[in-house]
């Protein structure tokens, strides 16, 4: 039955006080809603989709009624879309390279026990987004700078039919900078970095995924990362936290840098072309690290240095692997919006050869590069380069941008490893998640991007490729296994 059938049916169903009470409730959605009418409309009609779904439940109506209640869409929905945000320093960058046929995209995933409703899922991103209003927004042209407009909208949810982390069309009128994937059990979030970074990204998607639980009956739980939707965001959270938190550092240093030697194999036409899942046990993985005085974080780049190795053709050149540093390890913030940087792990291609030797060494750099001190100068490094560029018009900076990115910043790295660590959920909702995983969008140059993420006793290493040449992950795989690891393997089918 359609979805356009359903509801009359549903209504039909009802005694005449039940009907005068749905009414009344749809109603109360009206007061809330003051946009365009076929938004608001949509909003309705995820209203009664929600609302036939729960019922036929067997939940009664009263209660399905209360779940829904239009107050969950607060005045968001009402309010003029005032709002406009300034671009963060790491950001600023990101829309003057779109014309490379690139975006910098990020997906982060959530696996549940269940299938997902799509209903339900719908209402709760329409109840979510009033608490991350910075999200909100569409990507606009200033004189001098592109910002975030805010935008009074229904953001649809989309079954997922394409692969991940596609380019997201932002000079379309009002389009949004996210989006919001569902497919069987798995609930995925795809951001323009624009927006935020992984630790931001992750909070949004544990709120949407708290609230989409509460929706079919979980407790309603609010941590400090898993956001009551019912509150303002604090102000620190939309905060420009590069300008807030630079150091009165006068020392800095470029981002620029000698080309980094790349992995063989054709680049793919659409990439990413596959994405592959090497899934470990946590305990195991963090048993061997104490076993060799190592993080996870430095036993995965040396695996990394490693299969690159394996997946060259040449020793002539630098393997260079690019690792974010979240600053809010190092500074009292809790924005939502982009606050990391990133330190440059480089060996000779013609030195990586043992693991104990590289492994010393990637911990030596990451002990050198990836601290307050350092990290520091990369900020003010970048907080001077935005304010030198500041008045010159986003025409003449663009190009100049394209240079830099295009033939540049992409081209410096080999590969990056980005690791947001442990994903940590309240206790209450656990029995209903399964897992989470993160996935980087490719570069232009690289062949592959590397991000990881950990789930309670399951850590997920997850490789974007750039080409069909599987001699990389192959390698990560197999030294894996002769460490005794144990990983399991799961691949998308290829895109292209």
């Amino acid at each position: 039955m359609s979805k356009n059938k359903r509801f009359p049916d549903f209504l039909q169903s009802l005694t005449n006080i039940e009907k005068a009470q749905v009414q009344a409730f749809l109603k109360d959605y009206e007061h809330h809603l003051d946009m365009d009418r076929h938004e608001e409309r949509m909003v309705i009609e995820d209203a009664k989709n929600a609302l036939v779904y729960l019922a036929g439940t067997g939940l009664d109506l009263e209660t399905c009624m209360e779940r829904l209640a239009g107050k969950n869409l607060g005045g968001f929905y009402a309010h003029e879309a005032l709002s406009w945000y300034p671009l963060d320093d790491a950001a600023k960058i990101y829309p003057l390279s779109m014309k490379f046929g690139q975006m910098p995209m990020f997906r982060l995933s959530c696996y549940l026990s269940e299938t997902v409703i799509p209903e339900i899922l719908q209402i709760a991103l329409d109840f979510t987004i009033k608490r991350f209003p910075s999200f909100a927004t569409a990507v606009k042209k200033g004189i001098f700078w592109h910002y975030l407009d805010a935008t009074k909208r229904r953001y649809p949810i989309f079954k997922e039919a394409k692969g991940p982390c596609r380019a997201i069309k932002v000079g379309a009128l009002g389009t949004q900078s996210f989006r919001i994937l569902y497919y069987e059990n798995r609930i995925s979030a795809e951001f323009f970095h624009v927006l935020t970074d992984g630790h931001g990204g992750m909070i949004f998607l544990k709120t949407l995924v708290a609230e989409y639980l509460h929706l079919l009956g979980a407790p309603k739980v609010c941590t400090e990362d898993v956001k009551d939707i019912d509150t303002p965001p604090r102000a620190t959270e939309l905060t420009n936290d590069f300008d807030r938190f630079c150091p009165k550092t006068k020392k800095s240093g470029g981002f620029a840098g000698p080309a980094a030697l790349q992995m063989s194999g054709r680049r793919a036409k659409r990439p990413p072309c596959k994405v592959v899942h090497v899934c470990y046990e946590t305990k195991r993985l963090l048993d061997k690290a104490h076993e060799l005085g190592i993080t996870i974080t430095t036993l995965m780049l040396t695996l990394m240095f490693l299969a690159h190795r394996s997946a060259t053709d040449t020793t002539n050149g630098t393997i260079q692997i690019q690792v974010p540093v979240d600053m809010r390890k190092f500074f009292d913030s809790d924005t939502i919006r982009n606050f990391s940087m990133y330190c440059s792990i480089d060996i000779p291609a013609a030195q990586v050869d043992d693991f104990e030797e590289v492994s010393k060494e990637v911990a030596s750099q990451l002990k050198q590069r990836a601290t307050f001190e350092e990290m520091s100068i990369m900020m003010t490094t970048a907080h001077k380069l935005v304010r030198s560029l500041r008045f010159i018009p986003l025409a003449i900076k663009s190009p100049v941008a394209k240079v830099i990115y295009g033939f540049l910043g992409d081209s410096r790295f080999s590969n990056t490893l980005s690791n947001i660590g442990n994903v940590r959920m309240p206790e209450e909702l656990k029995p209903y998640i399964k897992g989470f995983d993160f996935v980087l969008g490719t570069c232009v140059v690289s062949r592959a991007s590397c991000s990881m993420c950990s789930f309670e006793n399951t850590s997920v290493f997850s490789i974007s490729k750039n080409t069909k040449d599987p001699s990389f992950e192959e390698r990560i795989v197999e030294l894996s296994k002769q460490m005794g690891l144990e990983p399991s393997v799961s691949e998308t089918q290829l895109y292209e």
